[in-house]
This record gives C-alpha cells, structure tokens and sequence, in this order.
C-alpha cells in the first residue's frame, strides 16, 4: 500500500538543488565552534528559492482542488494572486510555515486549498515556491542528511470538459530564483524587491530560467495536516512603544561606549532614517513573528533589519554586553544571524515588506539603511499555531499578573508547530522535558489538543526501534534519547490530554507507543529512562538516578489510569503490579529507615516522592514538614529545576500546604517566578536569572529570554488559587471541581515584604463550556462562580460566623456536609451562576 495518502502514489515528487548552494550558511553550531563573526555576518544572496510550476486550461470552471505539500516550507500562488482559504466568516487567511515541521524522515502533512475563485478560463498558472525551512536549513542539524528541496501536488479541476488530475510529474516545470535571494529560520531572509515576486512569477513570467523537473524517490507517509496551523495570531499585532535614534556611540568608560541618541519618539509607526542612524525600536513585549514595514526610497538601497530580546544595559563585557549601551542585545542567540535585508526596487509610491519563510523571537527591532528611507506602518504581527486561547486570569497583584501575561506570551511564541524550548537562537527545538513540565498550563490557557495529537504522531515516527522517545520530538540527530522527565514525555503528555479533554482517541492511538516506550523500562531493569539531565538547572542537585526511578514510577501511574479509561483491565491491573515494584525498588535504594537517605532530601526529591506515593504512607507527613522546613530555611525560595518547580506549588496544595505556595509565588528574590519580573521580563526565561538589574547577562552559552517550562506554575493557580479541576473519574471537566484556595497566611506567615493575595477571577472555556471561578477576601469571604454542568464545590469555611449566603439566600454552616478536615463545606451545584458571601 503506498503511503502517499494525498496522491495515492500518483504523483511524484519533484526536486530542485540551488546551482550555487552555499554551503557556509549550513555551519552547525552543535558541533562546530562558531564565533560572534558567524552571528554578526551577513546572509549571504542564495540566488533566491526553489520554484515549481504547473500550467493548464480551464474550460468552464466548476470547482478546483489543489493537495500539496513540500520538504522545505512551502507557498502557493496562482495567477498572481497568494492561495488562502476561507474561515468561518468567509475571510481569507493564509496558513504560514507550511507543511511545519515532522519527523522527515517518516512523515510529511499535506494542505488542501479550494481553487474555484483563483482559477480563470484560459491559461492559468500555479506556482508552489518551496525554501529550506525545517528540512534543509540549518535548523535540520544534518538530520535528513544532504537534501534537496522538494514539493509534491495534484490539481483537481471539474470543468466543462470532465475531470483532470494533474499531479507533480515531468510535465512541470522548476527554476532557483524570486525576490527571496535566501531563507533560513535561523538566519532570516534576505529579499530584493527588484527581482520577480512571487505574484509575477505566478503570472506566467518568464524572468526566470523555467527547465524540466528532476524527480525523486522518498519513502515517507504523506498524510492530511492535522492540528491547528501556524497563522498570524489576530489581535496581538505589536506597534512600536518608542523609537530612539542614534548615529555612532559616545564614550561612557566602558568597553563598547554607549548609542549617541538624536532623536527619539514614543507611540508612533513611522520615521525619517538617514544614511549612518540606526533605529531601536522597542515593542514593549518579547515576542515571535515578523517585523513588517512600508518604506520610501532609492532604488538599490539596503535595509537591514536585526532583532533582539533585551538592549545593552552599560556597554560592559563585564556585565555580558555586545555592544553600545541602548544598543540591541543578541548573543544570546549564539550562531543565529536572525535578521532581515530588504533591498528597494525604489517605488516612489512606497512599498511594503514581510518576511515570507522565517520567523523571529524578539522583542526589539534595530533598523539602519545605505541611503536616506523613509519608514511607515511598523507593526510586528505575532505568529504560532492557532490554538483557540480558553484561559484567563487576573488577581489583587501586579506583579502577579505580569507574570501570567509572561507565561501566556511564551506559550505564544513557543508554541509553533511544535512545543520548542526557545524560539530565537540556534536551537528552536522540540524538547520534551519543557513540554511535558508546562503541558497542563498549556492546556488551561489554550485548546491543546489538537496541536499534541499532532505532536504525539511525531513522538511515534521519532521513537526509535528499542521503543524509546527522543529527548526532542521531533528527533534531530545530535540530541539522543531516553532522558528521564524528557522521553516520558511519551506518557504524560496524552496522560495530560486525556485528563483535560476526555480524549481517549489520543490514547487509543498512542497506546501501542506507549506500550513499546514501558516494555523499554522494563527490560532495562530499573536502569531506565536515563540520567541525562537530572532536575535541569537546579540551584540543587538531585541524584539523577533517582529522578529516573521517579518517573519509570509515575509512567506506571499514568499508564494504569489510561489503560482504565480505554477498558484494558488486565493492562491496568499490570501496570499497578509494575507500579508496586518500582516503588518498592526506590524504597530500597533510596531510602531508610522509611524516609529518603540524607544524601537524597532535596527539595526536588521531597516533591516527587509526596506526588508519586514513593514513602511509606506513615512517612508522608514527615516528608511534608522537611519540605516545608527546607524551603522556610532557604528564606522562603526555591532551589529546584525543570523537573521539581512544574510540580512545587501543586504538591504543596495537594498536600494542605497551600500557604506556603503563596509564599513561594511571591518571592521577590533569586530564584523565584517575580524575580524575572522585576528584571523587567515579559516572558518566562531560561535561567531564573537570565538577567540581573545587580550583575548583568547570564552566561551566553544558554540564555534565552523566551522559555516557557516554568511557566507550569500556572496550573497551580488554575487548579488551586482559582481551584477549577477536573478529575480521572470525570475527565474533560464532565463534572467539574471547584475547590478555591485564597491567600489565608496570618501575619506570621507572610515573608518579609509580601502581602496577601485578596482577589483572583478566573475564566476558562473548558471542554463543556464556560467556568468562572473569582473569590475576594477584602471584606469577609466573597466566592462568585459560574458551572456550566453539574459540579462540586468545596467551598472555604473563612468565617466565624454560623451563616453563609448564597446569591441573598441565608445557609447555616452546620447544615451542610463537611471535608473531613472540616475546613471546607462540599456543596452540589446545578449549573447557574451562584454568589456565597461569608461575613
């Protein structure tokens, strides 16, 4: 059976090499040392990108399809005019970054677009302009090994005269050219306005060289792209917040000088550059897209446009500066050039530019010309996959709320086709150890779940022949696999999924993997997943074997819940045996007398032993007050890394301690979720001091200021704070939990410079429909909350009075059913709007 779904082996794929490649822009910075020359280059002219063509008659149109997809990042053009397809209210939207990004090796998604009112009666022309992007580029790494770009089609037309299929054969036609002279999602692009667009060359032109096709043999599956695609994201467009000016640099004693500022403006989308100046642009938000722009000038003139998260702060190599003080700060992104060249054609009525077949992570643009310009309408539009947003949060808070925008931000950028750990530098991977830490949160804010079915196809194409997840999805060759808290990702990810959403299409069709995945662990004998990266970045270490045990136990937990929720009993009833044995061989090991061994009470090991069940259940309590002692001792902060901070504040909750997690949410110091914020962060960073107002940039070798994994932090609050849960006997909030935990802590309590939390509203559209959930504090207890199914609220007993009301009617506290600490009334909601008011 062929595994070309779209064509069903009819077609053929064809492929054209660049007649002059240059081979300097495939350097790999995870092998080769490159130096700050290497990012500061320019891209290089590759004398534009691949192009296919198709010509053909219409006689009395009745409807047109056109299937494609490419190896490459591809774009359809017909009769001049850019293929979109209609939404829901009849626009035109055009997906972006096509076909994105798969496993290669085993998979390529197809596109299908209506062609009905692009074609006309006579000659049309289609064309399919394909650049390097994933496959080819040097984000590829040398994974596919030496490729060529390549596309595959079939043009479906009813006319007059019957049925015609076209499929990509020798009858077309391929040339190397357009105004794109060079793509790379890394580097950027380099266009030339004054040679053929895309437009023109779908038009029929000749201006380039058209000649007959090379084929070519690729054993992969085509398959219909499934989960939301990459978009521009509506509503997010950035504007400039200010536009400063400069030409040259003024001496300030410090290494690089500072920027000599000439003019600066706040709030507006247009200025006058000449010859010499250098634009900053400030955006006010670190984000991911592209900088677009309308500009005046002579012909030939190069503009040259460089992105950046954060400016020189001092101009100091000893503070980790680049350049000038107030200059764009980009080292960061090691190797990757990142950056834009647009060269004018000269229109005197203007003319407009946006990046076609890259994307940026910036939050500052830093714009020079050779020649006077003149610049308009600067916007910057956000792209990603297009997951409906279904979550949202304010508090009493400030800094609170920033940090939320933070996290939804990252998710944003970081969420492109597939859950990379960064979407800047020379990396932009999917790293699984981020996804499965931040997955929940994900869920929360955003429909999710399309967006991981099609990452769990890729877990299964990249799994490799022993059963085992890469440690990226999908796999590149210089990263391996196997990794604990990263390839069981494999497991916790449709675990997640199915929780949130009730899915159990994504375990049914990731099951036979994940069987595969534990029949590894298995075999291995306890010598599995492996200690690759330990709790990453933590301010302690943890025994990486430990961890290790830890999720081979967690896995079995997980697996014995979905083997429930599918009906395979006796798979269950085999990982719950399994469960048992693994916890007791961690007891073994890593514990005495009951308790972890001295060398092994870390907070991270704490907080995987209270949430896997790994201590005797005589000990948990035990094990909970070390935790709360260490953290107390360590000034009321964190020293955990990826594993241990995307579980902190929920094994807290789950376990009554739900104060002291308010605590730790408002720590101010290095290491917190506030300190970024009060470095002035608008995402969630790498390092929890990727940058410090004291000391500087963080070590350039692995710096990013886009990565969301701590931004987990937020489930907490959508599951704790606001208190909206879902459960494994109703999943997909089929019958909703409401379990609100306000900021309680008494003067006692509360760190030094910190106050309580006296409000949160919550909204989030989950799978049945809307929950709100909001609770103030500020006089006496107010719980407002809308249930759009049967629920069960456990609502707070904050007061000391003996009544409560609920919306106006007077309830008596004794009356209703008790938690059994007492502490909370369980009360059944039919769905409504309801106000409980305790005084």
């Amino acid at each position: 059976m062929s595994k070309d779904y779209m064509t069903d082996g009819r077609a053929v794929w064809l492929t054209y090499a660049n007649p002059a490649p240059v081979n300097a822009e495939k350097k790999n910075p995870w092998e080769n040392a490159l130096s700050r020359s290497d990012q500061f280059a320019p891209i290089a002219n590759a004398g534009g990108v691949a192009l296919f063509r198709k010509q053909f008659t219409i006689n009395g149109l009745k409807s047109a399809r056109v299937d494609a997809t490419a190896l490459g990042v591809f774009d359809i053009w017909v009769n001049g005019v850019r293929v979109g397809r209609k939404d829901e209210n009849g626009n035109i939207v055009y997906d972006e970054m096509k076909p994105g990004w798969t496993d290669y090796k085993e998979r390529v998604l197809y596109f299908s677009y209506d062609l009905t009112d692009y074609l006309i009666e006579g000659t049309n022309t289609l064309l399919i302009a394909v650049a390097p992007g994933w496959w080819n580029g040097r984000i590829a790494l040398g994974t596919y090994g030496e490729t060529h770009i390549s596309c595959l089609a079939a043009i479906h037309v009813l006319d007059a005269d019957g049925e015609h299929h076209l499929y990509t054969d020798n009858t077309w036609q391929g040339a190397w050219g357009s105004a794109v002279r060079a793509s790379d999602i890394w580097d950027g692009e380099l266009y030339d306005a004054n040679e053929p667009t895309f437009a023109e060359l779908s038009k029929g032109c000749s201006c380039v060289k058209w000649e007959a096709i090379t084929t070519e043999n690729y054993d992969i599956f085509v398959t219909p792209h499934i989960g939301p695609t990459i978009m521009v994201r509506e509503g997010l467009t950035r504007k400039p917040e200010s536009i400063v000016i400069y030409d040259g640099t003024e001496d300030n004693g410090s290494d690089y000088g500072k920027i000599h500022v000439v003019r600066e403006s706040q709030g507006v989308d247009f200025f006058t550059l000449h010859k010499g100046e250098t634009a900053v642009i400030d955006l006010g938000q670190n984000m991911v897209g592209w900088p677009t722009f309308a500009v005046k000038g002579i012909k030939g003139t190069s503009v040259q446009v460089r992105v950046g998260e954060m400016l020189n702060d001092s101009g100091l190599e000893s503070r980790g500066n680049d350049n000038p003080e107030g200059s764009i700060y980009t080292i960061n992104y090691r190797s990757a050039k990142a950056k834009a060249y647009y060269i004018l054609k000269g229109d005197a009525n203007g003319e407009f530019y946006c990046p076609n077949f890259t994307f940026f992570g910036f939050r500052y643009l830093e714009i020079s010309a050779t020649e006077d310009v003149e610049f308009s309408g600067i916007a910057c539009p956000v792209i990603g996959s297009a997951t409906r947003e279904t979550g949202r949060m304010e508090t009493s808070n400030a800094d609170v709320n920033q940090l939320i925008s933070n996290i939804i931000w990252g998710q944003r950028g970081n969420y492109l086709s597939v859950p990379t750990d960064c979407p800047q530098r020379d990396e932009r991977l999917g790293w699984t150890g981020d996804t499965q830490a931040f997955c929940g949160t994900a869920a929360y804010n955003a429909d999710v779940d399309g967006f991981f079915h099609k990452w769990l196809q890729d877990a299964r194409d990249s799994q490799n022949a022993d059963g085992v997840y890469p440690d990226v999805i999908p796999t590149v060759r210089v990263v391996g696999f196997g990794g604990a808290a990263w390839s069981d990702a494999g497991i916790i990810v449709p675990y997640t999924m199915w929780k949130m959403y009730a899915d159990t299409a994504i375990i049914e069709e990731h099951y036979a993997s994940m069987e595969r995945y534990m029949d590894w662990l298995e075999r291995a004998n306890m010598n599995a997943p492996n200690p690759h990266y330990g709790d990453w970045l933590a301010y302690e270490g943890t025994d990486a074997r430990l961890i290790c045990v830890a999720y081979y136990a967690l896995d079995c937990i997980y697996m014995e819940a979905m083997s429930r929720a599918i009906g395979k009993e006796d798979r269950a009833e085999h990982y719950k045996a399994t469960y048992i044995k693994v916890r007791d061989h961690f007891r073994a090991t890593y514990c005495e007398d009951g308790m972890l061994k001295p060398e092994h009470r870390t907070q991270c090991a704490y907080l995987l032993v209270l949430r896997i069940g790994l201590l005797d259940a005589d000990r948990k309590d035990e094990a909970l007050v070390s935790l709360k002692q260490k953290i107390i001792d360590n000034g009321y902060k964190l020293s955990t890394g990826f594993v241990g901070t995307c579980i902190l504040n929920e094994v807290l909750a789950e376990n009554g301690e739900n104060n002291l997690a308010y605590s730790l949410l408002l720590q101010t110091e290095n290491p917190s979720w506030l300190y970024s914020v009060y470095q002035g962060a608008t995402t969630i960073w790498e390092r929890w001091n990727s940058y410090t107002l004291a000391t500087g940039f963080g070590n350039v070798a692995m710096n990013s200021f886009n990565h969301y994994a701590y931004g987990a932090i937020q489930e907490w609050m959508y599951r704790h704070v606001a208190g909206i849960e879902t459960t494994e006997a109703d999943p997909g909030f089929a019958h909703p939990i409401l379990q609100p935990k306000p900021d309680t802590r008494t003067p006692e309590e509360i760190p030094e410079g910190q106050s309580l939390i006296t409000w949160v509203k919550t909204s989030f559209d989950s799978p049945v429909g809307t929950i709100k959930s909001a609770w103030d504090t500020t006089d006496g207890f107010i719980y407002e909350c809308t249930v759009p199914v049967a629920t069960t609220l456990y609502l707070p007993i904050l007061s000391d009075a003996e009544t409560y009301t609920v919306n106006g009617r007077n309830k008596k506290f004794t009356d209703g059913k008790l938690t059994p600490c007492g502490k909370a009334l369980v009360i059944e909601l039919a769905p409504g709007n309801y106000t409980f008011i305790q005084k």
